[in-house]
């Protein structure tokens, strides 16, 4: 009866990655870990004290009382939302749990069978890691010489005005060949050694 939680990597302000439980039954928007919360330093907010209910109801024990909030950046998979807030939670299983009513603000479609998330709000899907047929999707790139990557840069810095690169350019795998090939500095050649016999010969 038992079965897999559903848990993503969880980028906490652009540097930590974490491991994030999603959990439709937590009725919180997101909790987090209060030694997670200790390590990293974040910002700590005071509340009123609440307790925390669990699926026994209020009259669980031991029960534990929630008088923190924090907040930060996330990133799953590409899909980021920033200030996002978090009650610190002692003794939290997962370093951070995203709740109900994070599903509901990102439009999270969630493919049990599969294994997998769809987050509306950025088009994004993301993959249980703890699912036992999980695979990370294929990506599909073709390889090209470093001289055709460094066109496609200067091609899409044109069509961006110069600010950076486009969010439509690919990524592409190049060897240190290709990349030692693009660097190596010209020789310069005479022109006349292109020519036909019949034009050099006088």
């Amino acid at each position: 009866m038992d079965s897999d939680p559903f848990v993503l990597d969880v980028r906490l302000n652009g540097t930590d990655f974490v491991t994030g439980l999603v959990d439709s039954g937590c009725l919180c928007y997101s909790a987090i870990n209060e030694q997670l919360f200790r390590s990293l330093r974040l910002p700590s907010i005071k509340i009123a004290p609440r307790q925390l209910e669990e699926a026994a109801g209020k009259n669980a024990e031991p029960s534990t009382v929630l008088d923190t909030v924090t907040y930060a950046s996330i990133d799953i998979d590409g899909h980021q939302q920033k200030r996002v807030f978090f009650y610190v939670v002692p003794g939290l299983t997962y370093d951070v749990i995203l709740g109900k009513p994070w599903l509901e603000d990102a439009d999270v479609t969630i493919s049990a069978k599969q294994g997998c998330l769809d987050i509306g709000a950025s088009n994004i899907r993301a993959w249980n890691h703890k699912k036992a047929s999980y695979k990370p999707p294929l990506m599909k790139a073709t390889q090209v010489m470093a001289s055709a990557f460094m066109a496609e840069v200067r091609r899409s810095r044109r069509k961006n005005k110069g600010d950076g690169i486009a969010l439509d350019t690919g990524l592409f795998a190049v060897s240190i060949a290709d990349i030692e090939k693009a660097l190596k500095p010209r020789k310069r050649s005479d022109p006349k050694t292109k020519l036909p016999p019949s034009t050099t010969n006088g």
